[in-house]
């Protein structure tokens, strides 16, 4: 389960650059996810600090990748959304309610 977490959270990390960089009016949609994420009371300091990690690489790699909005980045963050959605939703039986993409 922690490795589909952290994997969902650099999802979101990469989510969140492409959006704020292409669609900056959706605003911080993609980081709250991430917080409702850490908030979950049965994760163990060392996992949230992972999926901290993930998000941030997830971030700094498309960071690195993308200066400005393209139609590539664009269409980058629209299939990272989906991925993210499909993740969470594979987790959703084990962790607790679904994420809304």
């Amino acid at each position: 389960m922690e490795a589909g977490l952290e994997r969902l959270a650099g999802t979101l990390g990469a989510v969140h650059y492409l959006r704020t960089l292409c669609r900056p009016n959706e605003g911080q949609v993609w980081r709250d996810r991430m917080v409702t994420l850490l908030g979950r009371g049965d994760l163990k300091q060392a996992a949230r600090d992972r999926m901290v990690a993930a998000f941030n690489a997830g971030y700094s790699r498309q960071q690195s990748a993308h200066k400005r909005c393209t139609p590539a980045a664009a269409n980058l963050g629209n299939t990272y959304a989906r991925e993210g959605a499909a993740e969470a939703n594979r987790l959703a039986d084990r962790i607790g309610p679904r994420l809304e993409s």
